[in-house]
């Protein structure tokens, strides 16, 4: 509206006045409302998805630490079988003479020991592993 037309001073005229302007105000106290809270619901919103985001973060992280940990504990459970396999073989009579008769070349009243030329290639690459 212009400003070259004047207001007729009677009372409709300042009445519509006054109801218009308490309208303006009213729209601008509910646009810095909601200006207010959608900026707080907005912050709320990102403060909740960097929390979210950390979470699956930390997840994966005990998810792979725990992969980890996993594989080691069923490698300690292998070696763990296997020097129980070593200490029922070392109970083992048997087990402990052959070893002392392969490795050590001993042996029981009466025989005789020979050794050959593939028994020597073979403790030669044993030294060298």
């Amino acid at each position: 509206m212009s400003r070259k037309v004047q207001d007729i001073g009677n009372q409709y005229t300042s009445e519509a006045n006054a109801k218009r302007q308490r309208h303006e105000r009213l729209k601008k106290v509910v646009k810095k409302r909601m200006i207010v809270f959608g900026g707080g619901l907005l912050a709320i919103i990102l403060v909740l998805l960097i929390m979210v985001g950390m979470q699956i973060h930390s997840n994966q992280q005990a998810s792979q630490e725990r992969q980890a940990k996993e594989e080691a504990y069923q490698k300690i459970q292998d070696e763990e079988i296997e020097l129980k396999e070593r200490l029922n073989n070392l109970n083992d009579e048997e087990y402990i003479e052959k070893i002392a008769r392969d490795e050590y070349y001993l042996s029981n009243d009466g025989e005789v020991i020979f050794k050959l030329p593939e028994d020597q290639q073979k403790e030669k690459q044993k030294q060298q592993e």
